[in-house]
């Protein structure tokens, strides 16, 4: 009975790994017919081809990287100039897709007392991933939300603070000339407005922070730096950060 038990269990074991190789062939054979279509497409209609294509590999580049600022910025920079001179093989990594992670355990806010209660509130209503007014999913923040998101993030990670070009360049802002920096520092600075306000809490007559939590921001353009006041609560806003699903929207996090 137990030898016929154990050959049971074998040759379902080998009919499973047969189906699973053959849904595989399946999938590679479906997505090669997939490429020689499009390389028809490219060739016999290239008008139509041209101007459908780049929307479908924006959609592409979103559907296997995720919400990725870096790498949207990229795939703009190649589809507007740099098409001439580089191949878009090996141009983004798509085997480092971004996980939405699953094993993330929420930040006990009761735990907190005080102005650390307060300000966790604040972030968690203010950056709720299932806010209905977020459209129920981080990914579909508005651009404002997702970019103070960021920054906030950034400057948590980092005790002696941010240089405002690392900050830009991880909102997928570009920097081809003044005007484009100028851009990046009022992007910045409106983040930093907005977090400074929900920190002051005025709407509701209960300051957590008077001063709002950020020091002043010292040097200029690109190099200029941006940092938490109060060390204490840049450490739980970035304890704060890493226990939020959005964490995947920030490059180089510490955990």
């Amino acid at each position: 009975m137990l030898r016929y038990y154990n050959n049971t269990i074998e040759r379902n074991m080998m009919a499973g790994g047969k189906q699973f190789s053959k849904t595989k062939k399946v999938e590679k054979l479906r997505t090669d017919a997939l490429s020689n279509a499009f390389a028809s497409w490219a060739r016999d209609d290239p008008d139509s081809f041209r101007e459908v294509a780049p929307d479908l590999l924006r959609q592409g580049v979103d559907r296997a990287m995720g919400n990725d600022p870096l790498a949207s910025r990229r795939l703009e920079e190649w589809l507007s100039e740099e098409w001439r001179v580089q191949e878009f093989d090996g141009l983004l990594e798509f085997s480092k897709k971004q996980e939405l992670a699953t094993d993330i355990t929420p930040l006990n806010i009761n735990r907190f007392k005080g102005k650390k209660r307060e300000w966790l509130l604040a972030l968690q209503g203010k950056f709720n991933p299932e806010s209905s007014e977020h459209s129920g999913d981080f990914r579909r923040w508005d651009r404002h939300v997702r970019d103070q998101f960021i920054i906030i993030a950034m400057i948590a990670n980092e005790r002696e603070g941010v240089a405002q070009g690392s900050l830009a360049r991880a909102l997928g802002i570009r920097f081809e000339d003044e005007a484009s920096k100028r851009y990046a520092g009022n992007v910045v600075r409106a983040a930093k407005i907005a977090l400074t306000r929900m920190a002051r809490n005025k709407d509701k007559n209960k300051n957590i922070f008077s001063e709002g939590i950020f020091q002043q921001a010292r040097g200029h353009g690109l190099n200029r730096i941006h940092a938490f006041e109060d060390n204490s609560i840049r450490k739980l806003t970035l304890r704060w950060v890493n226990s939020h699903p959005a964490k995947v929207l920030v490059p180089n996090l510490d955990s």
